[in-house]
């Protein structure tokens, strides 16, 4: 593991002086470049070549060499003329190469500004379905390597090509799919390095910026695509995260109250871990003496805002780390480390001289009333927006959509010069996020202190990951209402929603786009290798704001294939040792499928195979009738008697029967099994 109380700047000349050995080179000075005053080494020249790029240069337009590559000094370091042997040696002179790895950080530490004092911090997987965070350098070094990492392991499902997965609440996800999604956000976040990589988290946020739709028909079409995109990008990392959606109208957030119910969700909220207090104790500068033990009484707490976090530190600690700029820096840097759902740019709930979100922009927070009414209405016009020929305001993009971005992005309480209400109400009101001579997701913009939250300008929301389980419940809502309005739709099918292909018309049906709304679901590997008589799965935890509410249950059998005989399966909850003679009045019964077999094949040797896709380059045809199917059980009932008697996990027994009523043990296979519930 990396020495985390080692600077970048001191990790730079380490690698040199290391790369130099007993070379006596002081090239034209009275000591090596790199261990010159950092003012100096920017400023150094070797027979008149400047060693660093001076601040703001590049190669140019079009091109992705950053500061760092057009420095002489990278150059020198990979050996590129005039340091090919035209003009002078490869540096170090009399030394041995830099590493194509250490030139790559040389590179980054000068993009970045040569920052005196920062220290590489991020997140590294480990075995198994855990992402612990570590204080190091990143690994792997690249996103395929990470996707390698991340494939299922014997106790994950492994969804199928064309499969529907499941986007949910996020207040009822495990940890373990919680902590799937932090390490796949962060590998987006680790590709801002490459400028041109359109899989960055930075580049797929400046689509937003860019090209943007609101305030008519195409906000939703528009907003469904990106978030089908950015989910496509965090697939490729880790194939099975999907982007969860945040009900605001949860009793645990108190819409009549919001500002003393939950804020935001637990899971992009910041905290410390132990991890982060070893790093705060040896950082430089450390922590102050003796307030690392104190900061171990915060273990297990979680904080909305910075802002409440380092009041709650200097609570404990008795010191203002805030008001310390260097500590304060290296805080935020174990926070992110810790959670990369958490933002250093968000005050949610926080307005000026305490006011509430009614007093200080007059939008009122969702109410579940507001939610009803939404979704009460007729026409898409009303809904989600009228085009060229009416031009309406859609409601869902007015209340909630507009206000859950001004809850989320807030006013910074610690912001050195704060609205002054009495001036100038109307300005100060509208000041928003700033965006130019911003390097968005580099450190120095963590530690910035804008006046708002990122999540208040439409220029800047994106680059808040709380950005997408907001819009990913607008679009649940929109989901939900098209269920009820099948033939109410947008103007203008086939425009074409830049800048993508896609037209209005192929965002009608989400589950083209490979996802279905659940508000929790746990899904089981079972294989095809033998078949399954009588199958108990394990508990599966049903949390908590489920029992409180949900409206259907379902089991699924995930891939069956064609089977050559009839058969009924009977789904029994919490009954581990039902089998064909349990009745179906039992009170733990909750519901069944009938299976129609296929018989014997009556054809030659393969006859009835499924034909292997892109088994021809131009191949065409649509799937084969003997493709195996996902087949549904709705257990709504059984599972809410279960929960209502204090059931707070849920185990799953099938019982396959023939068409003589007795078990059938030898016929049915599927590839897994789920248990899900609904909204």
């Amino acid at each position: 593991m990396a020495d985390t109380t080692v600077t970048r700047h001191e990790r730079f000349k380490e690698i040199l002086a290391a790369a130099a050995g007993e070379s006596t080179a002081t090239y034209g000075g009275g000591v090596p470049f790199w261990e010159l005053p950092l003012d100096e080494l920017k400023e150094a020249r070797l027979d008149g070549i400047r060693l660093i790029e001076p601040e703001g240069t590049g190669c140019g337009c079009g091109c992705s060499t950053g500061r760092g590559e057009a420095s002489a000094l990278v150059k020198g370091l990979r050996g590129d003329a005039p340091f090919d042997g035209s003009r002078f040696p490869r540096l170090p002179w009399g030394g041995s190469p830099v590493s194509d790895d250490d030139i790559d950080f040389i590179a980054q530490w000068i993009d970045d500004g040569l920052p005196a004092d920062d220290h590489r911090i991020a997140m590294l997987p480990v075995v198994g379905d855990v992402f612990e965070p570590v204080i190091e350098e990143v690994a792997p070094d690249n996103v395929e390597e990470a996707a390698r990492q991340l494939t299922p392991s014997p106790g994950e499902y492994a969804y199928q090509r064309g499969e529907i997965k499941q986007r949910m609440n996020l207040d009822c996800m495990t940890e373990a799919q919680v902590d799937e999604l932090r390490y796949a956000m962060h590998e987006l976040y680790r590709l801002n390095k490459w400028p041109d990589d359109r899989r960055s988290y930075n580049n797929l946020a400046l689509v937003h910026l860019n090209h943007c739709q609101h305030g008519w028909e195409r906000f939703l079409p528009w907003h469904r695509i990106y978030l089908y995109e950015f989910e496509q990008a965090l697939q490729d990392v880790s194939p099975g995260v999907t982007l969860p959606y945040w009900d605001w109208v949860m009793p645990q957030y108190r819409p009549l109250d919001p500002a003393k119910g939950a804020i935001i969700p637990k899971s992009f909220r910041a905290f410390l871990t132990d991890r982060s207090i070893d790093f705060l104790e040896n950082a430089r500068p450390p922590l102050h003496e003796g307030d690392g033990p104190k900061l171990r009484a915060l273990l297990g707490e979680t904080f909305t805002s910075p802002s409440k976090l380092f009041a709650r530190v200097k609570e404990v600690t008795g010191h203002d780390y805030a008001k310390e700029e260097a500590r304060r820096r290296r805080f935020v840097d174990a926070l992110l480390d810790a959670n990369p759902l958490w933002y250093p740019l968000r005050y949610p709930s926080e307005y000026p001289k305490g006011q509430t979100i009614n007093q200080f922009v007059h939008y009122h927070y969702p109410k579940p009333e507001d939610i009803d009414e939404i979704l009460s209405l007729r026409t898409f016009r009303d809904f989600g927006g009228g085009s060229l020929y009416n031009d309406a305001f859609g409601f869902l993009d007015q209340n909630p959509h507009n206000t859950m971005h001004l809850w989320t992005g807030g006013w910074n309480p610690d912001f050195v010069d704060p609205p002054d209400l009495d001036k100038d109400l109307h300005g100060n009101r509208n000041r928003t996020a700033r965006v130019a001579g911003r390097r968005f997701h580099t450190r120095d913009d963590m530690y910035s202190q804008p006046a708002t939250g990122d999540m208040v300008s439409n220029l800047t929301a994106s680059y808040d990951p709380i950005f997408w389980p907001v819009h990913s419940n607008v679009d649940r809502l929109w989901h939900e209402w098209q269920q009820s309005h099948p033939h109410s739709d947008p103007q203008d099918l086939e425009a074409v929603l830049t800048p993508w292909s896609y037209t209005v018309r192929d965002t009608l049906d989400a589950s083209r786009f490979g996802y279905e709304y659940v508000k929790c679901t746990q899904v089981l590997p079972v294989g095809l290798e033998t078949p399954v008589g009588r199958f108990v799965s394990r508990p599966l935890d049903v949390p908590e704001p489920v029992r409180q509410s949900f409206r259907e249950a379902e089991v699924r059998l995930h891939r069956v294939p064609q089977l050559p005989r009839s058969c009924f399966v009977r789904v029994f909850l919490n009954l581990d040792d039902a089998n064909a003679s349990t009745p179906i009045d039992h009170p733990h019964y909750a519901g069944y499928l009938a299976i129609f077999g296929h018989g014997e094949c009556y054809g030659g040797p393969g006859h009835c195979a499924i034909p292997p896709r892109q088994a021809r380059p131009y191949d065409l045809r649509p799937r084969s009738h003997d493709t195996p199917r996902n087949h549904r059980i709705k257990v709504t009932g059984a599972a809410r008697r279960l929960v209502d008697e204090g059931a707070t996990a849920l185990r799953v027994t099938l019982v396959v029967i023939g068409a003589d009523y007795r078990e059938d043990n030898g016929l049915l296979r599927m590839e897994g099994l789920s248990l899900s519930f609904f909204d």
